[in-house]
C-alpha cells in the first residue's frame, strides 16, 4: 500500500449536492455550479461523493449547509453520507496531482473491503490537501 493509508471515524454527513452531468467529463461544471450558489466559499467544508448507480458512476460536488434555512433558501438537493469507518489517503498539492486520484482510490478498493452502497468521498481539506476516503465494510459477525 504506497499511500500509506490509515482508517478515520467520520461522522454522518448531510451535503448540499450538485450532480455531475458526465463522468468524469461533468465535474468541474458540477463544481462550478454549486460554488456558484454560494455567497463565500470561506470556511466551508467542501466533498465530491461518488458511487455506482448499476453500471453508471455517479458523481455529487457537494457542501456541508451552514444550517436548514440555507438548503431551503438555496434548493439544492441533498444527499445523506453514512458515517463511519474509512480508509484515508491524503493528497497533498492535490491540484498539480489530479492525475493519481483514481488510482489512489483502485488501491484503496482493492485494500479494503469497501461497504454495500457506500459512498466514495474527496473531502478538499485546504487549497492543498485533499483526503480521499472509502467507506470500510463492517467485519461479518
Amino acid at each position: 500500500m504506497p499511500h500509506n493509508a490509515t482508517i478515520v471515524d467520520l461522522p454522518d454527513l448531510k451535503l448540499m449536492v450538485v450532480r455531475a452531468e458526465e463522468f468524469p467529463s461533468g465535474l468541474k461544471a458540477a463544481w462550478d455550479g454549486l460554488e456558484s450558489k454560494l455567497s463565500s466559499l470561506k470556511g466551508r467544508k467542501f466533498y465530491g461523493a461518488s458511487r455506482y448507480e448499476g453500471s453508471q458512476m455517479v458523481y455529487f460536488a457537494g457542501v456541508v449547509p451552514a444550517g436548514d434555512d440555507e438548503v431551503a433558501a438555496l434548493g439544492l438537493p441533498t444527499i445523506a453520507v453514512k458515517g463511519g469507518k474509512y480508509a484515508r489517503v491524503k493528497l497533498m498539492d492535490w491540484p498539480k496531482h489530479t492525475d493519481e486520484i483514481g488510482p489512489i482510490f483502485d488501491e484503496l478498493t482493492q485494500e479494503f473491503p469497501m461497504a454495500p452502497n457506500g459512498w466514495v468521498l474527496e473531502y478538499y481539506r485546504s487549497q492543498s490537501e485533499l483526503h480521499l476516503l472509502v467507506p470500510v465494510a463492517e467485519p461479518k459477525a
